[in-house]
């Protein structure tokens, strides 16, 4: 899955559940605090929820997105 700022959060919590620990890394507990910006793109991530660097948020979430999942 390529991962831009237009992607929406749920898109990716979709794909990825375990993606909320890239969230989270960054300060956001997206089914917390920031529930609100799950039908949101990521770019608004930035601002809703104060990520500070989204250019290395980004980097990291593409990252994940592209590791194999973890096995239970």
């Amino acid at each position: 899955m390529k991962i831009t700022p237009d992607t929406l959060v749920s898109e990716v919590l979709e794909a990825r559940p375990d993606a909320t620990k890239v969230f989270e890394k960054y300060g956001v507990h997206v089914t917390l605090e920031c529930s609100g910006v799950l039908d949101n793109p990521l770019d608004l991530c930035e601002t809703m929820c104060g990520i500070d660097d989204f250019t290395s948020f980004m980097t990291d979430l593409q990252t994940f997105m592209e590791s194999a999942p973890e096995q239970p």
